[in-house]
């Protein structure tokens, strides 16, 4: 990078040098520390409570939940040992664990359960998911009781699928139990006593959260190997410092100086981490998707012909190449490739094939009218250069594509608004595939940010949203999938990849859909 003398160039040098020797400082303070960068700062240590993805990855190694979800996306037990569900599907018991204890030493009860969910579900908590679990919500609960000293019943109002699903997410603060010493008498918040890994230890505002080794941690039953939010999950480290270091520039300047020990990076720094002997380059795909919204009401997109036509116009093996930096596995299913419920009939795509896009042109009706994909150009996601792939590609096919960039924010105004024709967006993971597609479906007239109002695809989301069964829910998602090719409401390019920078002495996997995750992880001195 060229820094040059001016105002923005000396802003620039001044923050480069002042981070790199801010993390000199935390290198030296605790050696045996993973330090790691993040964009932005702990917004609040109060698990679900005013919360961002960054915040939510600092979180995680700090509480758990009763149950968690594994790298399928399929939701396995955590703080309990056992879940059962009654006949009806209104009732869960959680058998908890005898080997769980929080950062003060206290035993994890049933009646902790009990206190941490009556907390979650009070309003004036600020629970980020109170309302899935309020009156009127996917999985409202009615009733939290402890049947004995380990033993919980979390009574439901009517049948839910996805249940755990949504107890499990980040944004939930994975509906993490602390302990009642994390509050002061008088109710307010202090800090976040959990059963996690790792215990909280200082925040210094502004510059780094660093988190302790719980040398007491006990992993769930497991098979020696990381497994989601479940599997093994030794804290190897002696603690974790996360840097706030919102300058890319700086944060590639830690880890060639050695001083960070992982970090995300810009996809374009692919090719010289490829090839540094100090670094090794992480890559990690994810359960978010890459894809274009269209706009189905649009005058000319309302016709599916012409949807169906550009998206047969695509290369996509091609186009998700080059997006990606070649990390990127073409994928035209709502549903992750790591899911359980990715099979044969979620893998089935539009064929590429220009002169059939021609003729169902042609049969649509289309006359050439033009059509615009917005697209941002964020480092982190590939919505610009897979709008420019995009473009090309549909021309040849006879359609008249333009780009218009916008800044982020923008481009999520028109979203939340309905207006646009095309957005070429990535959207954040969701483990369960109902809960991906409820991003994406129902009524527009209430929610102009969704993208399909198929009568029949509503249907077959809340078919989902009720159904356990495992293989029953495989049946909705697939016939959702043959709808989605017949309709074509939007072009799901392939899941998203989480790019990150380590140095050689890092061992282990530090990132987990879109988290750090750093457990089991570890720095040779």
């Amino acid at each position: 990078m060229t820094i040059n003398d001016n105002k923005e160039g000396r802003t620039v040098k001044k923050l480069l040098l002042a981070g790199v020797a801010l993390l000199v400082t935390a290198n030296f303070a605790a050696a045996r520390d993973i330090t790691i960068a993040q964009s932005s700062d702990l917004r609040s240590s109060n698990p679900g409570v005013n919360r961002d993805g960054n915040t939510d990855g600092v979180i995680l190694h700090i509480v758990e939940g009763l149950v968690g979800y594994n790298n399928a996306g399929e939701v396995k037990p955590l703080l309990a040992e056992s879940v059962e569900v009654a006949p009806d599907g209104l009732a869960y018991t959680f058998k908890l664990r005898k080997d769980v204890k929080f950062h003060n030493g206290k035993p994890l009860t049933a009646e902790d359960v009990v206190w941490n969910w009556t907390r979650y579900l009070k309003p004036e908590t600020k629970w980020a998911c109170l309302n899935d679990f309020a009156e009127g919500g996917a999985a409202h609960v009615t009733a939290v009781k402890a049947t004995d000293a380990s033993t919980v019943q979390i009574t439901l109002e009517k049948p839910s699928g996805v249940f755990l699903g949504l107890m499990s997410r980040p944004e939930c603060g994975y509906t993490g139990m602390i302990s009642p010493e994390s509050v002061a008498a008088d109710g307010s918040f202090v800090k976040p006593i959990g059963t996690g890994p790792f215990q909280w230890d200082e925040w210094k505002k502004g510059e780094y959260i660093r988190l302790a080794k719980f040398a007491d941690y006990i992993s769930p039953a497991n098979d020696g190997k990381p497994d989601g939010m479940v599997g093994s999950k030794r804290p190897l480290a002696d603690g974790i410092k996360f840097m706030v270091i919102p300058d890319a520039s700086t944060v590639k300047a830690g880890l060639e100086s050695g001083v960070l020990d992982t970090a995300e990076i810009s996809p374009d720094l692919i090719p010289e981490f490829k090839t540094n002997d100090k670094m090794q380059l992480i890559v990690s795909r994810n359960n978010g998707k890459n894809l274009f919204y269209i706009q189905t009401r649009d005058k000319v997109l309302s016709n599916p012909g012409v949807r169906r036509a550009m998206a047969m116009a695509l290369d996509l093996d091609e186009l998700v190449a080059a997006a990606s930096n070649g990390t990127g596995e073409a994928n035209g299913s709502m549903v992750s490739q790591d899911s359980v419920y990715y099979d044969e009939t979620q893998k089935r795509r539009p064929a590429y094939d220009v002169e059939a896009a021609k003729k169902e042109l042609e049969a649509a009706g289309y006359k050439g009218e033009p059509i615009s994909i917005i697209a941002n150009k964020r480092g982190n996601v590939p919505s610009f250069p897979a709008a420019v792939m995009a473009q090309a590609m549909m021309q040849q096919a006879g359609l008249n594509v333009q780009i218009e960039v916008l800044d982020y924010a923008t481009q999520v105004d028109r979203r939340r608004s309905g207006n646009y024709q095309v957005i070429s967006q990535s959207v954040a993971p969701r483990l369960d595939p109902a809960l991906m597609y409820a991003f994406y479906v129902g009524n527009k007239d209430k929610n102009a940010s969704l993208m399909w109002d198929d009568p029949k695809a509503i249907e077959l989301m809340k078919a989902a949203y009720v159904e356990a069964d495992q293989a029953k829910r495989q049946r909705v998602f697939d016939e959702f999938h043959e709808l989605m090719l017949k309709e074509m409401p939007g072009i799901f390019l392939y899941d998203m990849v989480d790019v990150w920078g380590a140095t050689k002495k890092l061992k282990g996997q530090p990132v987990w859909q879109s988290n750090a995750r750093l457990w089991e992880v570890s720095v040779d001195n």
